[in-house]
């Protein structure tokens, strides 16, 4: 109830707009309840960037499943596509990823993040071909990761950039596809 609550608060308001007064209030819980577990904003940014973690970790693997019996590069598609409905679904995504940016308490963890990411998505490229192993896959993957990390920011920004979201997929499809190509084993025509 106190994350649900965070969540509809950053969605509403953004990053500025949390407190854990306004929580507690939306949360109809009292003040002296939050601190137990959440002592600071921080500590609710971290709880949500797990609660992330956790929700499109069941996606990718969903994705891992269904990639098996597709072009690398229609995966990226799926993904991008999966991550657009995701944000929109959850509009506190974009609020969350600009607190992120914001909020330097919470830098160590959202590192984490993006390195959990980093290796759960070179398991989705290596299903596609990824030719690269050691340093260079973890390089390849983390930037792989910062691209996508972008990508949602880009579709929480869509409606004040006046984009369509099917024009964000496409322009980030040319850029995971270019980046990707030739890293994979083999170019598809």
């Amino acid at each position: 109830m106190v994350l649900k609550a965070t969540q509809e608060i950053i969605a509403e308001r953004g990053y500025g707009g949390l407190s854990l007064s306004a929580v507690c209030e939306r949360a109809n819980i009292k003040q002296t309840s939050i601190y137990r577990y959440w002592p600071n904003q921080s500590a609710l940014l971290v709880s949500l960037i797990s609660f992330f973690e956790d929700d499109f970790n069941e996606q990718i693997k969903i994705l891992e499943k269904e990639a098996f019996d597709m072009p690398w590069k229609e995966v990226q598609r799926a993904l991008l596509h999966n991550l657009a409905r995701y944000c929109e679904d959850n509009p506190w995504v974009f609020g969350g990823l600009a607190a992120v940016r914001a909020d330097e308490g919470v830098a160590a963890r959202h590192e984490q993040t993006l390195d959990f990411f980093a290796t759960r998505y070179a398991h989705l490229l290596k299903i596609g071909g990824f030719a690269v192993r050691g340093e260079e896959e973890a390089s390849v993957s983390r930037t792989y990761v910062l691209l996508l990390d972008s990508f949602m920011f880009a579709v929480g920004r869509a409606h004040d950039a006046h984009k369509s979201l099917d024009t964000i997929i496409n322009e980030y499809y040319i850029v995971l596809t270019s980046y990707l190509g030739p890293k994979m084993q083999t170019e598809e025509i």
